[in-house]
């Protein structure tokens, strides 16, 4: 049993002690912040960054055009178009096939992507919805002004 007489006599020991307590103390300050925070991120709902609700029904990034047009019904407007991508490919190894140094020679592909934009009016209380697709895949949702 620590005599509290014992450290107020002993300021080495007192300094010690004191020391120990305020370790502990910054420990528990520093797992409440990270408690917090992980209950804060926890609770925050990102559903309406990367969802869009119809109805009862919620669309989220990475569904297909025809599980959208399933929930939600046909578009108020829709636009389409082609783009041509430069996508990065790599080719065979070369180099030292024994060494971890082996590379690959890096050339690029044309990628023709089919964009759709659907666009989504719910009234002039709420906001337009305006959905992208890439190859019939939802790849954004943003929000426009109000609705007519």
């Amino acid at each position: 049993m620590l005599n509290p007489l014992h450290l107020y006599n002993n300021p080495r020991k007192t300094a010690d002690m004191l020391s120990v307590l305020k370790g502990k103390a910054n420990f528990m300050k520093k797992l409440c912040l990270a408690m917090a925070l992980f209950f804060l991120m926890a609770f925050v709902s990102t559903d309406e960054a990367g969802a869009f609700r119809c109805g009862t029904h919620l669309v989220h990034i990475g569904d297909m055009k025809w599980d959208v047009f399933q929930k939600c019904g046909p578009p108020n407007f829709r636009d389409a178009w082609e783009e041509k991508r430069l996508e990065h490919v790599y080719g065979a190894p070369y180099g030292d096939w024994d060494s971890s140094l082996q590379t690959r020679i890096p050339f690029g592909a044309v990628v023709y992507v089919l964009i759709e934009e659907w666009v989504y009016n719910s009234g002039p209380t709420r906001f337009v919805r305006i959905l992208r697709f890439e190859n019939s895949r939802l790849v954004e949702i943003t929000t426009g002004d109000y609705g007519f």
